[in-house]
């Protein structure tokens, strides 16, 4: 966890100090459509809970707004939340220049596929990856 945290905050201070070097307007306006999705689920029903990626997305996020990104953002996300979240990021980037995920959560991977988790998920049976996640 510790890890993940050095790189988000090393990732910001690159993207801030990037933002800061740029002319407000005119270099960001440059950049084209750029659209993030960005999820922080740290509050689980059925698994353990995670202190950090809450306040890591929310971090992400901000910093992402602040380089002229079009940020769809989620905390703490039920399955219907993430869901709504991954539609609307769909439509937007559609025709962006640059798309762009965040997520931090708990995952897993099984079979070399990888599924993000929901706050709700009660993961019971292999099943429930392609149902619930």
């Amino acid at each position: 966890m510790r890890a993940m945290r050095f790189w988000v905050a090393i990732v910001g201070f690159f993207l801030l100090t990037a933002a800061d070097l740029l002319p407000q307007h005119g270099a960001l306006a440059a950049q084209g459509n750029r659209v993030a999705l960005v999820i922080g689920n740290s509050k689980y029903v059925y698994a353990p809970a995670l202190p950090n990626p809450a306040s890591d997305a929310r971090l992400m996020a901000d910093v992402l707004r602040k380089v002229g990104f079009n940020v769809i953002e989620g905390v703490d996300l039920d399955y219907a939340g993430m869901r709504d979240r991954l539609n609307k990021f769909t439509e937007a980037s559609y025709d962006a220049d640059t798309a762009l995920i965040y997520y931090a959560g708990h995952g897993l991977q099984v079979n070399g596929k990888n599924y993000l988790i929901p706050v709700d998920a009660e993961l019971t049976a292999p099943a429930h990856l392609k149902t619930r996640t």
